[in-house]
C-alpha cells in the first residue's frame, strides 16, 4: 500500500465519486475551496493506493497554519472495499507520515436520535475509538450539522489548546462575521445548532 497527495484531477474524480457517495451533501465543501486551501499550502488530499494503483481510502487534511495540529476533513473508504481492515490501515499511514508531535483533530457526526442513522454514526464513532481517538470534552456544529470533536495525539494537548487550533482553523478561513454565521465551536451544551447551510467561501 502507497499514501499519496493526490492530484488535481484525482481530487476532483474522488469527490464527484467516492467522496460524493460516503457523505451527505451538507458536509461536502466545494472542490474548489479544497483546492484554494491547497494553494495556501494548507490542504493535503492523500489517497492510500494498493500495488496496482487503485484507490483503497482518502484522508484530506486541512492544516493549522502552524503545521502541527491538522483536522482531519474527511476520511473515506469506497463502498467496495469496506470492512476489510482498510479504514484502520490507512489512519495508521496517515499518522506515520507526520512528525510524531502532530495532533490530529476529527469531527464525527453525532447521534441524532434517529435509530436507523445512529446505526452507522455510531459504528463510526466505535472505529474511531478502537484506532486510538479520544472523545474530547466539547461538541461543534458546522453549517448546521452536530460533531462529536475527536482528536489522536501522544502526548494529547491540553484541551483548551485543541479548542482553540481548532476555532482558528475555521477562523483563518472564514474571518470573523462567517465564522460567528456558520460555525459553532464549541456547542455549548443544550445549544441549537444553527441552520442547515452550505459551505460558504
Amino acid at each position: 500500500m502507497y499514501l499519496k497527495i493526490m492530484s488535481p484531477a484525482e481530487l476532483e474524480r474522488a469527490c464527484e465519486t467516492d467522496l460524493k457517495e460516503a457523505f451527505p451533501p451538507a458536509e461536502l465543501k466545494p472542490l474548489r475551496a479544497m483546492e484554494a486551501l491547497r494553494a495556501k499550502g494548507l490542504y493535503d488530499p492523500l489517497c492510500l493506493t494498493d500495488e496496482a494503483g487503485e484507490a483503497l481510502g482518502y484522508s484530506l487534511l486541512w492544516k493549522h497554519r502552524d503545521g502541527k495540529y491538522l483536522l482531519i476533513d474527511y476520511l473515506c473508504v469506497p463502498a467496495g472495499r469496506r470492512n476489510e481492515g482498510i479504514g484502520g490501515k490507512l489512519l495508521r499511514a496517515v499518522v506515520d507520515r507526520y512528525p510524531a508531535d502532530t495532533v490530529f483533530i476529527g469531527e464525527s457526526e453525532a447521534p441524532t436520535g434517529d435509530p436507523e442513522a445512529d446505526r452507522v454514526i455510531l459504528r463510526r464513532l466505535g472505529f474511531y475509538a478502537r484506532s486510538g481517538a479520544k472523545t474530547l470534552g466539547y461538541d461543534c456544529a458546522l453549517f448546521g450539522v452536530h460533531f462529536k470533536t475527536i482528536c489522536w495525539a501522544n502526548p494529547m494537548p491540553e484541551e483548551g489548546e485543541i479548542l482553540q487550533k481548532h476555532q482558528e482553523i475555521y477562523l483563518d478561513q472564514f474571518g470573523r462575521e462567517k465564522y460567528d454565521r456558520f460555525i459553532q465551536i464549541p456547542l455549548h451544551p443544550g445549544e441549537k445548532c444553527r441552520p442547515v447551510s452550505d459551505w460558504t467561501e
